[in-house]
């Protein structure tokens, strides 16, 4: 019999599975009962609102006025408008709190639907196995960990799409798919933490090496597939080097811009301990680790018991049976995990010789490829067998080790359980919040060993009975249980989104500031004692004092003049004013948009003229819409010399390059989402079950 179109039905099927456990997992996140929390409050959500604000207002956003006295957008160094995913949310959405729970659930399940596409296409052919290791994936302690940094999770959702390209260029070398790969490989590049994509891409240049190396092809097949590897290297190129240019330009004048290796400490803090890696059986136990110099949310690697399970007998297979490529994937797994252990181990010290290693720290985020190189094993191995065949225990000699597996961690998690019995008494259940602030690490081990235990026993029922269906749900929840149980401590606080949205309560449009510099609240405390960043973004309003502004800011503005009290002075102003009260008649704000502050004024004499924004290429000033030329001086801000009179001052941020070339990527890459998504449709919807 002939293999038929399958329906859309059975091509839905799987990504709904994946999708609803994802849902589960996050249950405070995504049915919106409690509030993100850290970083991705603190720093993604006032730049994507404010991006989406200015979009909604008909401005460019790529000048961020209200950050740290005004930056650049325009690099992948963590947030730019290069990012068509990104512009997407801001552009559809008014964006607010609640469209952030909804972009962060997208890309968490973006994560299970990419690694089950990359698996069940070119690694496993059994549905269910695909479906349970992409889940794995999907809920794995890097991601629940990883929370509070929207790019590592977009890190996580776009790496097996590069992955799907690359493969697929090689199986089927094209001038489409060499494009495919570009575009794909264009919204990695763009939207996740700059680090993985310079990890990703020397990886993917090594995967190329040993492809050439090892396959079988002809040499003319050989030679066909390279002329369309240099081709997509090249269309990679050319969409990638707008935002590529416009990030180096950037590099030069920010904190970071330079090599941080040399601080020991700094590069080499929030690494993994490998004592967490006990973590890999108990999930819970991260949540209260702790080493010097990291912490839990880069300890927790938990890829659930079905890997676990996995793991014994296809080692055992893969040395028994030589498998080459098996083997390989196994110990660049344990390489990742060897570099995410910082300083213990001299390899990620070593990688700094390879240009960009040393501009990025967090060794723990090599994590994320260890699970990833260590799905992609067990899939080799398990391309040609049935999840059946995994726990008929009296059949096959894999499925017998994965039985005497389940036994051993039946034991070790019986034996964790005796000897931290004696915490089960003083375990804080009385309410959660009690439970997050005063659990102890013996504690964690307590819960996590009978949650662990629970599972295992129920999963030994089922397969004894042959529910097989039920096995499959039962591994799911292992995930889902022990996603949830660690959602309070990483993800998310005890704030409803409600009370976050009236926090961060936003201005409609740019309203011109009457407030002085100084005078402008960048943050605020509450009754609870916590300190919320970032006001001022909100309120459309430049501020002097200090919030959570991150190492991605210019340099020296807050630096200049030496003098200290000239600085104050020159907070202990508006938006535009005169150097010399005296000789000003008048002066009144007119417009205050993020790349636009425009001022008439009235002078006795001639002045010097500030406005309150860091310079950066781009900024250029008008007097009487006559360009006059910025007076480079020893003060914050930028100074124009202003003749006699009454006038209109402009200040303008005009880069057009960059917009420009932001544009044309953007519609790129819709136009070929457009068209996949077309005939997807039309081969699935339209076209009648045929041969294939």
């Amino acid at each position: 019999m002939k293999d038929q179109q399958p329906s859309l039905k059975r091509i839905i099927q799987p990504y709904l599975f994946i999708s609803i456990a994802g849902l589960l997992a996050f249950a405070p996140v995504s049915f919106m009962l409690k509030a993100l929390k850290n970083d991705i409050i603190a720093l993604e959500y006032p730049i994507n609102h404010f991006i989406s604000q200015c979009i909604h207002n008909g401005e460019v956003p790529y000048w961020f006025n209200t950050w740290g006295m005004g930056f650049p957008l325009q690099s992948n160094l963590t947030w730019g408008i290069f990012s068509t995913p990104q512009m997407l949310f801001s552009s559809l959405f008014d964006y607010n709190i609640y469209i952030l729970h909804i972009e962060f659930m997208f890309f968490v399940l973006l994560a299970g639907w990419s690694m089950f596409h990359l698996l069940h296409k070119y690694l496993v052919r059994d549905n269910r196995i695909a479906q349970l290791l992409a889940i794995c994936y999907m809920l794995s302690g890097f991601m629940v960990g990883s929370t509070q940094w929207l790019l590592y999770i977009t890190a996580a959702s776009f790496i097996p799409l590069v992955i799907s390209s690359l493969l697929k260029l090689l199986y089927t070398p094209s001038f489409k798919n060499a494009f495919q790969f570009g575009v794909v490989y264009f919204i990695m590049f763009t939207s996740v933490y700059a680090a993985f994509n310079i990890i990703t891409t020397y990886c993917l240049a090594i995967f190329l090496l040993i492809w050439f190396w090892q396959s079988d092809s002809s040499k003319k097949i050989k030679l066909i597939t390279f002329r369309y590897i240099i081709l997509a290297g090249v269309l990679t190129a050319l969409l990638c080097f707008p935002c590529l240019y416009y990030t180096l330009e950037l590099l030069k004048h920010i904190e970071r811009g330079d090599s941080i290796a040399t601080n020991s400490a700094f590069f080499n803090s929030n690494y993994l301990h490998p004592s967490a890696l006990s973590n890999m059986l108990l999930p819970l136990s991260s949540v209260k680790m702790s080493f010097s110099n990291t912490e839990g949310t880069m300890l927790n690697s938990y890829a659930g018991l079905f890997v676990l399970l996995l793991l014994p007998t296809t080692i055992w297979q893969a040395i028994k049976e030589k498998k080459r490529a098996a083997l390989l994937m196994l110990t660049t797994a344990v390489l990742f995990l060897l570099i995410s252990f910082g300083e213990i181990t001299p390899i990620r010290n070593a990688l700094n010789i390879l240009p960009g290693f040393s501009y990025f720290r967090n060794p723990a985020i090599f994590r994320l490829y260890f699970l990833t190189s260590l799905i992609i094993f067990l899939a080799i191995l398990l391309r040609n067998k049935h999840f059946s065949e995994l726990f008929s225990f009296k059949t096959t000699q894999q499925a017998k080790i994965i039985h005497f597996t389940i036994w051993i961690l039946i034991t070790i998690f019986i034996l964790t359980f005796l000897i931290n019995f004696q915490h089960i008494n003083s375990v804080p259940f009385s309410s959660l919040t009690l439970f997050i602030k005063d659990i102890s690490f013996g504690q964690t081990i307590l819960i996590s060993s009978i949650i662990q235990l629970i599972i295992l026993l129920i999963l030994l029922l089922t397969v004894k009975t042959r529910r097989l269906g039920i096995a499959k749900l039962i591994l799911t929840a292992d995930l889902i249980i022990n996603t949830l149980i660690c959602t309070p401590f990483f993800s998310v606080s005890s704030y409803s989104i409600s009370e976050v949205h009236r926090i961060f309560h936003s201005v409609p449009g740019f309203p011109i500031q009457d407030a002085r510099l100084n005078e402008v609240s960048a943050t605020y405390t509450d009754e609870k004692m916590n300190t919320w960043n970032h006001l001022n973004i909100f309120s459309k309003q430049v501020s002097s004092n200090e919030s959570y502004r991150g190492p991605l800011t210019l340099k020296y503005f807050y630096l200049r003049p030496a003098d200290s009290s000239q600085r104050k002075k020159a907070f202990n102003k508006k938006m535009v004013f005169a150097e010399n009260d005296s000789t000003l008649v008048s002066i009144h704000l007119l417009i205050q948009k993020p790349t636009h502050i425009r001022a008439s004024v009235n002078l006795a004499e001639p002045a010097f003229f500030i406005a309150m924004q860091n310079y950066y290429p781009g900024w250029k000033a008008w007097y009487n819409n006559n360009k006059v030329e910025f007076v480079n001086d020893d003060k914050p801000g930028m100074t124009i010399a202003v003749p006699k009179g009454e006038g209109i001052i402009d200040f303008r941020y005009e880069r057009k390059g960059v917009w420009l070339s932001a544009l044309l990527l953007h519609l790129i890459t819709f136009g070929f989402l457009f068209l996949k998504g077309f005939y997807f449709i039309r081969r699935t919807l339209f076209k009648s079950p045929s041969p294939s």
